[in-house]
């Protein structure tokens, strides 16, 4: 048992040099960082570690978040860096979020980020809509180069990887998917209904019908109204649109405009890109959300008159 112990409070490699990138999880126990410490080779047993941990008082202080580890490294100094806090942080970004938006998380969150930058990056690059929504580990000192380089890896992985037999096999090209994506996550408030609604958005686009979609009006209002530098107070998504709204004079305006915008209007997540490759069949024409966020489908202008009246202009 002593042999055994001063075994194992030495470094898996006392020479090396290199790191590894270690994960602890939200609500990981300290048997699951040490089998994972162990899978990965930077501990020699995780029954020590377990041990180890117990005596010296970090058994339950261990830190969610990313480390970067060395195999020169003991016990007691992964024990100690693992409740120091991770080298990296969490951000989430959620679905049916501009590009501008994504960029004020990451400066809320004191990364070095510059709006400004951001936004001219973003349209040179041509990024709006593969933003993908996600959870992330950033760097604390990451950049915007660095930050969104992994946000593209990402998108990489998750949707042209992920997706390629159904991307490959839809008669739109990718940044028509994407583009009609980021409306149907705009328009639509639950899963069940978003290949619906890209069904009858597929169904005006092929009859020539204007698509008349307001998630576009208020992109188009947003992007005029807001000024780069009025930061978190701007109103992106402006929610109460008036008839001379819905005249705009824009690209994005969807009531003037046939056919597909110029570009996503935000950054669609997996289940609204799934919609559009995989739409629900339909003979609805038209659908409208009530104030409670429930759709109403109609096959007719007759029939959708009838909706807006009974559930949006009666009380």
């Amino acid at each position: 048992m002593f042999f055994w112990w001063g075994y194992n409070l030495q470094p898996v490699n006392k020479n090396s040099s290199e790191k590894i990138s270690f994960v602890v999880n939200k609500g990981d126990s300290l048997a699951e960082i040490s089998e994972n410490l162990k899978r990965i080779g930077l501990i020699k047993s995780p029954l020590h570690f377990r041990i180890y941990s117990l005596l010296l008082g970090t058994a339950k202080k261990n830190k969610a978040g990313s480390y970067y580890l060395s195999l020169s490294m003991t016990p007691r100094e992964i024990c100690l860096y693992l409740v120091r806090g991770a080298d990296d942080q969490w951000m989430t970004i959620i679905e049916g979020l501009r590009s501008e938006q994504i960029g004020e998380i990451f400066i809320e969150k004191g990364f070095a980020v510059n709006l400004f930058e951001w936004k001219k990056q973003v349209k040179n690059q041509d990024l709006e809509g593969r933003l993908f929504p996600d959870s992330y580990l950033i760097p604390k000192g990451a950049d915007q180069e660095r930050i969104l380089r992994i946000l593209g890896q990402n998108f990489q992985k998750r949707v042209l990887e992920g997706l390629a037999s159904e991307l490959q096999k839809n008669q739109l090209s990718l940044e028509e998917v994407l583009t009609l994506a980021s409306i149907v996550e705009r328009e639509a408030r639950h899963t069940s209904d978003r290949a619906i609604i890209a069904g009858i958005l597929l169904n005006r686009l092929r009859d020539s019908w204007p698509l008349q979609v307001d998630a576009s009006i208020q992109y188009a209002i947003g992007t005029q109204r807001c000024s780069l530098l009025s930061g978190s107070n701007c109103n992106w998504w402006p929610n109460s649109l008036s008839k001379d709204d819905l005249k705009i004079n824009s690209p994005f305006n969807t009531y003037l405009n046939k056919g597909l915008p110029p570009g996503a209007i935000c950054n669609p997540g997996l289940s609204s890109i799934k919609a559009v490759l995989q739409p629900e069949g339909t003979d609805y024409w038209f659908y409208i959300s009530d104030k409670n966020g429930i759709m109403h489908y109609a096959r007719t202008s007759g029939e959708h008159g009838a909706n807006v009246e009974k559930y949006l202009l009666t009380n």
